[in-house]
């Protein structure tokens, strides 16, 4: 076996790196520089090439363990590969402090000047994180685009690989004309609908030209140029405001003028209410739904009894004296008891165990309940032992927290879980791919400062009885999704119960399991509207019953609801176009939002 002394020095990588550098030599010449030599019967150069063979792309991943199955490599050689790919990626990680934030459009047109002169027609995606740092600007298609030919995966495959946590198309016009074709606005119309399910919004479409460029934007919202897309939390995304002129469906609405502002409390670097993957989240409704309440409502006590997110509860501590809020999800429980509790806790106290939790690594921790069952799947491997670990810290040390300390670190937990979770924003399957996000990350909670909240986890039927409001939201699950089996692995980590575990999707015995997402939905909800006591009923609804997905269809008519409502009292009906979150297959494309307000016959 020749040794390194043997080849010719010129050939030599540490010589030829001296006389020509780095680009002269392999990867695997550049590591057998940093090992400096071989092992009996492998000269360096022969080591190297087998390290760099063995492990290909996850190079940059692999650890002291990984090294040290390979015959002739000891600790000191594994800890010097290790330790120099770590001290890289914390210097790259230094660099990201410089990475290019997009605000605006301009900021889009910067990045994208060039294609004002192209004679051909290109489509660019810039894929961009949770802060609207640039990930990757990427050419998509080139010559004329057709909504035939042009499939969203070619869109979004390259968004899952990077994690981007949203989008932004820019295509240009050699025309000269800006203006949006019929063709761009059915290719937004797909890509903005395909973003919605995959959990991975558009944020923008661009078009430009060689001296003008027309924003989808822009235009929605109505803005002059210099606004800012606002990021990691509240994001105004072309699903949410992209609507169309179409008839009223079935029922005869009204249409509120939407004035109602709130600016939600945001601390930065801090855990927002809103910054969470719920399906039927209120959080891009929230004006429409005050607005209304506002105008038709009176009171000084609030119901939200199917509170899910809890976004409606946050908004109505700002014009409510007393507000109840309720679900039955542990998970959906355990954040309500940390944004809204009012408990001592203590602030220094929960930020001195985040930052310790910060600096945990996965490669030191050993397998978990969490990460056996999970790793690998919903979450990285690595990852998924850092959440299990935390869970069980939390659980052993609970006698040392308060009550609200407690679910404080538990919310943290979960919005951190469900930020990095390899899913499209649910629980019900995960995305096979050979990379996952590892990069676990918690934040503390920022907790809405109110007073008069009243917290409970039942049954709403039940609870119905024994309550009393002058204004009650009921939101329900119309269709069949069970919100506990979306939820599970939220619900096992908030429990802790780790219970055995079925099927691919790793789902627990049924619990929790809601008569409104069975035939038997407008019978419970005829039960709950006579048993309420309050002033004002107000009805979220979304008008997706005629949908051809099974999951998707609503268990309940806009008809049968109305004539509920109206045996309680005088009924108004209001609309909004909206998009909804869509699991299945359907050429249903009137997608409305229904608000019924209901003033009882109170006596």
């Amino acid at each position: 076996m020749p040794k390194i002394k043997d080849i010719p020095k010129i050939d030599r990588p540490r010589e030829r790196f001296l006389q020509k550098g780095a680009d002269a030599l392999s990867k695997s010449d550049l590591l057998a520089i940093l090992l400096g030599s071989g092992i009996k019967g492998k000269n360096v150069r022969q080591l190297s090439e087998n390290i760099i063979k063995k492990f290909g792309k996850k190079f940059l991943n692999i650890t002291v363990t990984d090294l040290l199955e390979i015959s002739g490599i000891g600790p000191a050689k594994a800890l010097q590969i290790v330790s120099a790919i770590s001290l890289v990626k914390r210097f790259y990680a230094d660099e990201k402090t410089n990475e290019k934030i997009i605000k605006n459009s301009q900021d889009v047109l910067s990045l994208t000047y060039d294609l004002r002169d192209k004679k051909k027609e290109h489509l660019v995606c810039l894929y961009l994180n949770a802060r609207n740092s640039l990930l990757k600007k990427e050419i998509i298609s080139v010559g004329l685009l057709d909504k035939a030919l042009l499939h969203p995966r070619e869109i979004f495959y390259p968004a899952t690989e990077l994690n981007s946590a949203s989008l932004i198309l820019i295509h240009n016009h050699p025309s000269g004309d800006s203006s949006p074709s019929e063709k761009d606005n059915q290719i937004v119309e797909k890509i903005v609908q395909a973003g919605e399910i995959m959990g991975i919004p558009v944020i923008d479409f661009i078009i430009v030209s060689e001296n003008n460029h027309y924003s989808f934007y822009e235009k929605l919202k109505k803005q002059k140029d210099g606004f800012d897309y606002v990021a990691d939390g509240i994001q105004g995304t072309l699903f949410a405001m992209f609507e169309a002129e179409k008839p009223a469906y079935e029922i005869t609405a009204e249409k509120i003028k939407e004035n109602y502002f709130y600016i939600p409390q945001v601390k930065e670097n801090h855990i927002q209410l809103h910054n969470r993957r719920y399906i039927g989240n209120k959080h891009k409704l929230i004006e429409w739904i005050f607005s209304i309440i506002n105008k038709e409502c009176r009171g000084n006590s609030f119901a939200d009894i199917f509170a899910g997110s809890g976004v409606v509860s946050a908004v109505a501590t700002k014009h409510f004296g007393k507000v109840l809020l309720n679900d039955f999800l542990h998970s959906n429980y355990a954040i309500y008891r940390a944004f809204f509790g009012n408990e001592a806790w203590d602030k220094n106290k929960i930020d001195s165990i985040i930052k310790r939790y910060n600096n945990i690594y996965g490669d030191d921790l050993e397998d978990n309940y969490f990460s056996k069952n999970f790793g690998g799947k919903f979450f990285s491997k690595n990852s998924a032992k850092i959440i299990g670990f935390i869970r069980e810290n939390i659980e052993e040390n609970k006698n040392n927290l308060t009550e609200r300390e407690y679910y404080m670190l538990i919310a943290a937990l979960l919005y951190t879980a469900d930020k990095i979770a390899n899913t499209v924003g649910h629980f019900d399957a995960y995305f096979k791919k050979e990379f996952v996000n590892d990069s676990f990350f918690m934040k503390p909670i920022d907790p809405i400062d109110a007073q008069g909240i009243s917290i409970f986890q039942e049954d709403t039927n039940v609870l119905a009885k024994k309550i009393k409001a002058d204004v009650v939201y009921i939101d329900p699950p119309y269709n069949s999704r069970q919100y506990s089996r979306f939820y599970h692995v939220l619900e096992t980590l908030t429990k802790w119960d780790k219970p055995k575990l079925y099927g691919v999707a790793l789902k627990p015995e049924p619990e929790n399991m809601s008569d409104y997402c069975r035939n038997n939905a407008k019978d419970k909800f005829a039960e709950l509207i006579r048993d309420i006591d309050a002033q004002y009923l107000v009805v979220s609804y979304n008008n997706t019953y005629d949908s051809k997905s099974n999951s998707s269809r609503n268990k309940i008519t806009l008809h049968e609801i109305e004539n509920i409502l109206q045996k309680k009292g005088t009924t108004k009906v209001f609309e909004k176009n909206y998009r909804h979150f869509n699991a299945g297959n359907t050429n249903f494309n009137n997608h409305k939002e229904y608000l019924f307000v209901t003033k009882t016959k109170h006596e």
